[in-house]
């Protein structure tokens, strides 16, 4: 009995500690998450940027997201923040518009269903 105690409490750490890491994993790698949905409600996005300002794109899943965009360049030396337009349920249109209109970027990006 006493044997059988300890391994569940063995069992619950572990899955304790593996629940911790997985929800606070985007804290280690990321500077910012964004999420956005679509007007429909059908699709989520979630825009991640590492520390160097760089922009990844994930669609939402129910256990993991996918990975759908990521950015070409090499990086910001300031914080910057990218918009988010939906063009449809399965389109966005994804731009950075600098201060000084000096590299403004924008990119259409198409989400799988």
């Amino acid at each position: 009995m006493r044997k059988a105690i300890q391994c569940l409490l063995l069992l619950a750490i572990f899955l304790l500690i593996i629940s911790l890491s997985r929800g606070c994993y985007h804290l280690f790698i990321n500077a910012e998450e964004e999420v956005f949905t679509s007007p429909g409600g059908t699709n989520t996005i979630i825009v991640q940027y590492d520390l160097v300002c760089r922009p990844t794109i994930y669609k939402k899943g129910m256990l993991w997201n996918q990975k759908i965009w990521d950015y070409p360049g090499s990086g910001f030396m300031e914080t910057v923040h990218f918009g988010v337009e939906w063009l449809s349920e399965e389109e966005i249109r994804f731009t950075y518009d600098d201060i000084h209109d000096e590299y403004d970027e924008e990119y259409f990006i198409r989400i799988p269903s």
